[in-house]
């Protein structure tokens, strides 16, 4: 019976060893079967990574198609428009001046016809040209009449300098708009004209033809090229001139000087901003009171048509620069003003929404633009100022640049650079104490061999650590050069020469850390790392806040 006892145990042992060999073997094979499926999907990974990255490329092949498609489109349909436009004004435009006559149209030297102009003191040329604010010559002609008494016309001792008054010999009429004098010349075939006699309004209206000059005094951003067209502004007018067929269309949504032009993503979509404008006299008055206010108008550059109007009411005396957002494709418009403050404003450009707005510099700003591959980052430059914004949840945050001066916070740092006009520093404001500044070589790859870091300092204010770290890359930097606290004449930038001894994969790296108050501001200026022979190399700057 103990025999067949021991014979049972050693076949449940025999069969827990098989066991024990099928467990192990199927635990390989799941090993396996789990590093195939890892395998697989790592390489299905890298697969769609690939395809991603290559749509990515066509879809902004395509984006490039479709701007260059629509700006085609758009130039043949100006150039249709244009072809109709002709063909409507030969046919149906008279080609007879108002006032009718028996007698033929004659031109002589003595009294050429001229078209009125309400800004100038001289003859305008004989090409059909007005201005922009030719609108408001369009008042009758009875008006003039009704401008004086007609019993002080007939006498010329009472007639006051500044009533109209009408010189047969020269065949003009000359008033005064705000004091200035303007000369209006008679058709040649009216030989005689009276000014209290009352004239019907003619059925007619002037058409501006062709626009002589160009801003460019007082603002910038002004002269682009645009579908075959070259675009700019002259006072209220903004000129698309075509310089192969020598021909002008004009936008002539504005009602007083435009100072401002910014082109949409599209190629197609045009931005203006215009100052405070005066009433127009075709214009009931409700209109009138909003189209006064400083505005952005955003406008087809195919139809001409207005899209839309911003910023009414939101800006002072003018707008003075303005730009788009690209990577959005266009969705925001900034808009910087020309009050005191020059108030900078971003809005959404479909709902006409404003989305934030804050106060700038008080220095002019010249020039202001959304950051290429940021959209929520916009730079603003101007008269002494480079200013850096962050739009975030609808607010507008500020950093500014700093050129050859003082930090921001005054008597905590340098006044000016060490040597030529820029210097590196740490600003200590705003950040937790402890918090490290870096600027390493890293990146840079540096050959093995032996250095020497030489560089100025400034250290002025409440405590603060300067130090310099040297080691390989592989291991941990070693501390070669530390300055802690106010230094001896703190006003002054002092040198050091630091010896970096040879490392197989060097690392160099200065850091500056704050201490336990904002005023103790760290710069660095006119670093040179040289070897033996005396190569300099590039640097990188790494923030680091832990």
């Amino acid at each position: 019976m103990y025999l067949a006892v021991e014979h049972q145990i050693d076949d449940v042992f025999h069969t827990a060893s098989a066991l024990k060999v099928k467990m192990d073997e199927s635990t390989d094979f799941s090993s396996s079967i789990a590093n195939g499926v890892d395998g697989l999907l790592r390489q299905d990974q890298v697969e769609v990574c690939e395809r991603v990255t290559y749509l990515e490329k066509k879809v902004r092949v395509q984006e490039d198609e479709i701007v260059c498609l629509k700006s085609a489109v758009a130039d043949i349909l100006r150039r249709l428009n244009q072809v109709e436009a002709e063909k409507a004004q030969n046919s149906i435009l008279p080609t007879k001046p108002v006032f009718k006559s028996s007698t033929p149209h004659k031109t002589t030297p003595r009294t050429p016809r001229r078209t009125p102009l309400d800004n100038v003191y001289v003859t305008p040329p004989t090409r059909h040209s007005t201005p922009p604010s030719s609108a408001k010559s369009r008042t009758p002609i009875k008006k003039w009449g009704s401008m004086t008494n007609s019993t002080e016309l007939n006498g010329s001792h009472n007639v006051s300098s500044k009533d109209p008054q009408w010189n047969s010999e020269e065949g003009n009429l000359r008033i005064y708009l705000r004091g200035r004098p303007v000369s209006l010349y008679a058709p040649s075939d009216l030989s005689d004209y009276s000014v209290d006699k009352e004239v019907t309004t003619p059925d007619q209206k002037l058409q501006l033809e062709y626009v002589f000059g160009y801003r460019g005094r007082d603002c910038r951003s002004n002269l682009y090229y645009l579908n075959g067209e070259v675009i700019y502004f002259c006072a209220g007018v903004v000129v698309l001139h075509n310089p192969e067929e020598q021909t002008q269309r004009h936008y002539l949504g504005h009602t007083d000087d435009v100072k401002c032009l910014a082109i949409h993503p599209d190629k197609v979509r045009v931005a203006t901003g215009q100052v405070a404008g005066h009433d127009r006299k075709d214009s009931k008055k409700k209109k009138e009171e909003s189209d006064k206010k400083p505005h952005v108008r955003i406008w087809h550059s195919t139809s001409l048509n207005t899209l839309h109007v911003i910023g009414i009411g939101d800006f002072d005396r003018s707008v003075c620069c303005l730009s788009f957002s690209k990577q959005d494709g266009g969705a925001k418009l900034c808009v910087v003003d020309e009050s005191n403050e020059h108030e900078l404003f971003v809005y959404d450009v479909e709902k006409g929404r404003k989305l934030a707005n804050t106060k700038g510099s008080q220095d002019p700003v010249l020039a202001v633009e959304f950051h290429p591959s940021e959209p929520n980052s916009i730079i603003d430059v101007g008269k002494g100022h480079i200013q850096f914004w962050t739009l975030e949840s609808g607010k507008l945050t500020k950093k500014s640049g700093v050129f050859d001066g003082g930090t921001p916070s005054s008597n905590t740092g340098p006044t000016k650079a060490a040597e030529g006009s820029y210097y590196m520093y740490t600003k200590v404001s705003n950040i937790a104490s402890g918090s490290r500044a870096v600027l390493t070589t890293e990146s840079a790859s540096l050959t093995a061999s032996s250095f020497c870091l030489s560089f100025q300092y400034h250290m002025k204010g409440l405590p603060g650590t300067l130090k310099v770290f040297a080691g390989d890359k592989t291991s941990s930097l070693t501390s070669i050069w530390e300055k802690s606290g106010v230094q001896p004449n703190p006003d002054q930038w002092k040198n050091v020469t630091i010896e970096i001894p040879q490392f197989n994969n060097p690392v160099i790296s200065i850091e500056g850390t704050r201490g336990n108050s904002f005023r103790g501001d760290i710069a660095i200026d006119d670093l040179i790392l040289k070897t033996p022979s005396r190569c300099c190399r590039k640097w990188y700057v790494i923030i680091s806040t832990s």
